[in-house]
């Protein structure tokens, strides 16, 4: 072989391993590809904190012995719903329709002004839960008509009752279907009563469990007696003794004339009396105090032009018993 050609032998085997050296030469470290160890992670989904309230603010109380006011009826647009204590306010739509997120648990007082003006308290509001209201204006303040609440402990629904079957043990509170199964609870205060006082016009405060759009009721509170009228036309003359199961029992419960429990917001006007037993009219109801009443704001406090929040028993439209005042601050 002559010198050139061993001097090219010699280059390319210098370059062969060079790059055989180069192929060979230690790579930096990576960090491992493992699973999970990624440093940020998707956001949750996001999720309403708070009850969610929802109703209708109608245009005016149902004349009807079912006194029920459906969701799809008229109502009142542009009246404003706050919280009270809270940033938290809403104006009704033009059906009357309104709805309020993020609501704080506990008892909460909702205000009503412009077009339909008053408050109304719910109490025991659950974190989550979901309020729906019907509601008009009376007098000076503001009553609920329906009330249904869900995602709570338990289910539960206030209205007058529209239709009863006795036969199944059922009962309709504008359109949602109550079961009354052997096992609920049915009392008016601390007295019991049997299924018979479950008739058309009764004011009743139902909990229990939901399954669509029946409510199996574990208790059944009566809070305003009903009487016989539309839709109580079941066939078995229901709401009069279902044929002799109360043997009379509840008649004083069933008697429209009897002392039911009333709760309204309105300005004193008309104020007499001295401490504890004052009177007074509020919300266009006559209103007496005793000493067994509970002041939360002190009876001295209690002046004409003052705005009160009254809980009591009255008879019908007769005046009211006060078991509790308080100032609507």
């Amino acid at each position: 072989m002559t010198a050139p050609s061993s001097r090219l032998l010699a280059v390319l085997l210098a370059c062969v391993v060079t790059a055989a050296c180069g192929s060979s030469a230690p790579k930096a470290p990576t960090a491992p590809e493992t699973a999970g160890t990624e440093t940020s992670s998707p956001t949750p989904p996001s999720s309403t904190i708070g009850a969610t309230v929802s109703g209708l603010v109608a245009s005016g109380a149902s004349t009807s012995m079912a006194g029920a006011i459906p969701m799809g009826a008229s109502g009142l647009g542009g009246v404003t719903i706050s919280v009270s204590g809270t940033s938290l306010r809403v104006t009704s739509d033009g059906g009357g329709h309104f709805t309020l997120t993020g609501v704080p648990s506990g008892t909460i007082r909702l205000q009503f002004s412009g077009g339909a003006n008053g408050e109304i308290e719910i109490d025991d509001v659950d974190e989550h839960e979901r309020i729906t209201l019907v509601v008009h204006a009376s007098g000076s303040g503001m009553e609920i008509d329906v009330e249904e609440r869900e995602g709570g402990p338990e289910s539960q629904l206030e209205g007058k009752i529209a239709s009863v079957n006795a036969g199944a043990h059922t009962f309709v509170i504008n359109g949602i279907t109550v079961s009354v199964p052997g096992t609920a609870s049915i009392a008016h205060g601390s007295r019991s009563l049997t299924f018979s006082a479950l008739v058309v016009g009764a004011r009743v405060h139902v909990k229990g469990s939901k399954s669509g759009s029946t409510i199996t009721a574990t208790r059944i509170e009566v809070q305003q007696a009903g009487g016989p009228g539309p839709g109580n036309g079941n066939g078995n003359g229901n709401g009069n003794g279902n044929d002799g199961e109360d043997n009379g029992d509840d008649n004083g419960e069933d008697n429209p004339g009897a002392a039911q429990d009333v709760e309204f917001t309105g300005t004193v006007t008309g104020l007499g009396g001295a401490c504890p037993a004052l009177t007074f009219s509020a919300a266009s109801r006559s209103v007496t105090t005793s000493k067994s009443t509970n002041f939360l704001t002190a009876c001295t406090a209690i002046h004409n032009g003052l705005k009160v929040e009254v809980k009591g028993k009255a008879a019908g439209k007769g005046p009211v018993a006060a078991t509790r005042i308080k100032a609507d601050d």
